[in-house]
Formats: C-alpha cells, structure tokens, sequence
C-alpha cells in the first residue's frame, strides 16, 4: 500500500507545488478518471503545449477587455436575480460561473442551475464526497455530450482526444473552484458585512476579495505524489511512490500575517503555483469582484443560513449551508440553529 502524507506548513507546500520530483501524473488520481489526461494530470512537453493554450485563452488582456467585463456583469445580474426568484443567495454563486463558463463556449441554451445539478455526482466525487458509480457515471457521460456540442475553437490544435479533455476540465473545474470562491466571500459579507463593505470602500473589491479567499481557500487539497525519494527537514524522508496531500487551506492561512502585498501572497497558495498554478485566476477573480460589489448592494441581516447535512469537503471547501434564504426575521435563532457564524 502506498504511504500518503499530507503537508500544510507553507514552506513545504510552495516546495510541494514546485519541485519537480513531486508530480501529478499518478494513474490513480480522481481528476484523471473523471476527466481523462487532461493538464491538471500531465507533465513535461504535454503538460507545457496544452498549458500555452490556457494561458492565451485567458490572458491579462483578455480578462481586461470590454467584452468579458460586459459578459460577466450579465452573468452577475442575472445570478441575483435568480437568487431572488428563488429566495437562496448562494443560487447566484451556482450560477454566474457556470453561466460564464457556458457562454464561453457559447452553449447559451444550457441554464446554469440545471447543468450544475447534472455535474453534482462528479462534483462530490472531486470534493471528496461519497457517491454511487451509477450516478458518477451519468454525470460523465452528460459531460460528453456537453462538450461534444462545443464548436468553438478552443484547443483546436489539439488531438480529438486531448481536446475533450481539455473541455471536460474547463467546464466543470473551471467553474466549481470559482462556486466555491463566492460561497466563501458570501459567508464573509454575511458574518460581518459592515467590515467587508469597509475593507472595499478603503482597499478597492479586488483587494478585499484576495484577503478573504487568503483566509479561506476554496481549493483545500491538491495531490502529488514523489517520484523519488525525498527529505524534507520538517517531515523527514517522503519514499517514492508515496502519495502527499498539499493542504493549500492551511498554508494559506499560515501565511505571514506582516505580509503587505496581500494580492502576491493569496495567489501563492490560493490558486496553486508553478507549473500547474489555475490558469483562469484572472477571469474568477473579476467574477469574484462583481459578484462582491453587488453583495454590498443588499442586507446581510435579511439572509439567514440553513445547515448542510454534510460536513465541509475537504478538496472543493463548499459552506457547511444548504442554502442562504431571506427572512421576514433579522438573523433569527442562535448560531448553531442556523449555520455557525464562524462556517
């Protein structure tokens, strides 16, 4: 049986993320049987074409432009409203990514919330929840026929096979770390939105939005695994072969609290680093952004929280809440009967 060890303290994890002898191209890992070798799976020359083709894809420039700012305010505007129609604020943290996601790829017939129902299996899968295979394998093969309706030129230099992949990855990776990224600046806003409307009044939306997802990365666990052996001062000797979970949360969270360019020091750990640091950082974070200032738009004392029936996922760190519904009554009940205020 292979040894598994996981690693939080931040200088072990920017190591684990950027030394070559801990990789990702473990025939085991989950991403790999749900996606394919796609290339959050893949290293060497591969990895690097394919990465080039997300880097231009989402690039400063792109991510500036006029038509994606435009894109995402629609998407924003229209994730309230359905939160309003259906009387659950974090509907619109369902809905903005997966309708930016879809919209990219130009599938404007899709409703957002009703493909996010149909990835779900897959979904808990990744975030390390149980789920039946039947149920997994149905959320994959909707995946398929999704991305094989996909005309856009996307990875178009890539092999049919590479391409689905490519695909597969963007529309359901791409959109759940983002889910979960304005989840957690949901929960902030509601435990205290006078210090949040504050920070972004004093520090701008994007600054405030790298503090929080600091202090609570979206993203929990990655994984690698040691192609050699290795010695590391604070844990010792890592085996080959011995498979390590990087605690991206706790890193993140240890991080030097002197630290003053907040921006830099989220994104170390927040959105990974080296090779297969998240190439669409730039595009969640604008989302993130728009998705901040329209939450300061409303009344937190309105929202009151109902409990999951699940624990925290420990990968895709979803809120201990099934849902954040408007109230005839201000933050009625105790902490513990409607979702911890500190969740």
């Amino acid at each position: 049986m292979e040894e598994r060890l996981r690693l939080g303290d931040p200088a072990d994890v920017g190591r684990l993320l950027r030394a070559e002898e801990f990789r990702v191209d473990h025939p085991f890992r989950v991403s790999r049987r749900i996606f394919g070798a796609s290339t959050l799976d893949l290293e060497g020359t591969e990895h690097r074409k394919r990465k080039r083709g997300w880097w231009a894809g989402f690039g400063k420039q792109w991510v500036g432009s006029v038509t994606v700012r435009e894109m995402v305010d629609s998407a924003v505007a229209d994730g309230f409203a359905r939160a309003h129609a259906s009387n659950d604020l974090l509907q619109a943290c369902v809905y903005i990514p997966n309708r930016v996601v879809l919209d990219l790829l130009d599938l404007p017939e899709i409703d957002p919330i009703e493909h996010y129902e149909s990835l779900k299996p897959v979904l808990r899968i990744l975030g390390g929840l149980p789920e039946s295979n039947d149920c997994v394998a149905q959320a994959k093969d909707y995946i398929q026929r999704v991305v094989r309706d996909v005309k856009v030129p996307w990875f178009s230099d890539l092999s049919d096979e590479a391409r689905t992949a490519e695909l597969a990855l963007f529309l359901v990776a791409g959109a759940e770390t983002t889910v979960v990224a304005l989840e957690v600046l949901t929960s902030a806003w509601w435990n205290d939105a006078d210090a949040v409307t504050a920070d972004v009044h004093s520090a701008g939306s994007g600054s405030v939005v790298m503090r929080l997802l600091t202090q609570d990365a979206p993203l929990g666990l990655t994984t690698r695994y040691a192609a050699r052996e290795v010695f590391i001062d604070t844990v010792g000797r890592i085996p080959r072969g011995a498979m390590v979970d990087v605690d991206l949360a706790s890193a993140s969270l240890q991080s030097d609290p002197g630290e003053t360019d907040a921006r830099r020091n989220a994104q170390r750990y927040v959105f990974g680093a080296g090779a297969h640091r998240c190439p669409g950082d730039r595009l969640a974070v604008l989302e993130a952004q728009v998705y901040l200032e329209g939450l300061l738009a409303l009344d937190a004392s309105e929202y009151a929280p109902v409990v999951a029936d699940e624990p925290r996922p420990s990968t895709f760190r979803h809120l201990p809440w099934r849902a954040l519904e408007r109230t005839t009554n201000s933050r009625a009940g105790t902490p513990g009967e409607n979702g911890a205020r500190d969740a």
